[in-house]
């Protein structure tokens, strides 16, 4: 009986293959995806949390993946951590670092916090029925939004493209071109290049997954001529040893949580802006998901439902250190055309990373 419940839950029949493709081609999609969003989020406190940043795009995508499909109200959606938590998460990082005198470890927990709250606050949207107000948003609205967030991430990733020394602005370094790293920059362009060339050349291969193997393959292909690209040690263009003995992992979110008691009403007064800010623009783009998905496969979603998922799953993702999220499109339209027809596949998406991360 309980198996039958499950199965009716997932709406699950015998032909499942569709979902287990589905599941592993967007995993394929997301996982590199938010590896990236943690960096870019992370590597603004110092080059050591660069690591620190990987884990938490990684277990953000596992949490997002399992939890939001399970109690979400959407059907084949794969939420991951996407380009408005990276850029409200990078802006606030850099705030707290700049003009809030917190050390990195300390902003660390203070990011952990507005995730959990941008959660609560889902989960309350939710409750009240906030979803139906998606239809009123203005299409230009949410299109110059995400303009602004692929402005933003560009903006912030073009110092790591060109190799700039730590401090050096964007806007100086680019005026100095004696303090770009070519080997660098030639990765970057073969990454992009693989990404746009990908559709022409193998339809069937994510061109995430087609950058990335081409970015990979261009730092091997520049290591046969520069040695010192073949080791771990003081390497800049690589993210390095994610743990630094046994147990760190461990130590590290305990002592994030043991740190959530020391915050102060004060501290949750200045954090209650970026963590609203965050769960609206998370919940309008997990709704605009839907929409386009619902637009795809005629089907109708369950926006409130939908809310309340995303919410617990960024509280979960919050809690174990991970990044927030939202109903993504890239891994989202992936899934559908690889075949995904329930909400099973969005669960082995997360299923997935795990074991890929384990």
């Amino acid at each position: 009986m309980a198996l039958d419940r499950f199965l009716k839950r997932f709406s699950i029949d015998k032909s499942i293959a569709g979902d287990v493709w589905g599941g592993f081609a967007a995993m394929l999609v997301a996982l590199p995806a938010s590896i990236a969003f943690g960096i870019a989020v992370y590597a603004v406190l110092g080059p050591q949390y660069i690591a620190v940043g990987s884990i938490a795009g990684i277990l953000g995508a596992v949490a997002l993946g399992i939890v939001a499909p399970i109690l979400g109200g959407s059907p084949r959606l794969i939420s991951a951590p996407c380009a408005p938590a990276a850029a409200i998460m990078g802006a606030l990082a850099a705030e707290l670092i700049k003009s809030g005198g917190l050390s990195p470890a300390q902003a660390v927990v203070f990011l952990m916090l507005v995730g959990l709250c941008a959660g609560l606050l889902e989960i309350l949207y939710g409750a009240l029925g906030g979803g139906r107000f998606i239809k009123y948003i203005p299409y230009p609205v949410v299109s110059g939004y995400l303009s602004g967030v692929g402005a933003l991430i560009i903006l912030s990733q073009l110092p790591k493209v060109l190799g700039l020394p730590r401090g050096m602005s964007l806007w100086e370094g680019i005026l100095s071109p004696l303090s770009w790293q070519l080997p660098g920059i030639f990765i970057a362009l073969a990454t992009i290049a693989g990404v746009l060339l990908a559709p022409r050349i193998l339809k069937s291969v994510p061109a995430v997954i087609f950058g990335l193997a081409a970015g990979v393959l261009a730092y091997l292909g520049i290591s046969l001529f520069l040695p010192e690209l073949r080791s771990l040690s003081g390497n800049k263009l690589v993210i390095g040893p994610l743990f630094q003995g046994e147990g760190v992992f461990f130590a590290a979110l305990k002592e994030r949580w043991v740190s959530l008691g020391n915050i102060r009403i004060a501290d949750i007064a200045v954090l209650i802006t970026p963590a609203a800010t965050l769960s609206v623009l998370l919940s309008i783009d997990t709704l605009k998901t839907c929409v386009v998905m619902d637009t795809l496969t005629r089907s109708r979603h369950e926006a409130n439902r939908e809310l309340v998922g995303q919410g617990a799953a960024n509280i979960l993702s919050a809690l174990i250190g991970g990044m927030p999220g939202a109903g993504t499109m890239g891994p989202t339209l992936v899934n559908v055309g690889s075949g995904a027809r329930t909400r099973l596949s969005g669960v082995l998406e997360g299923v997935f990373i795990l074991i890929a991360f384990l």
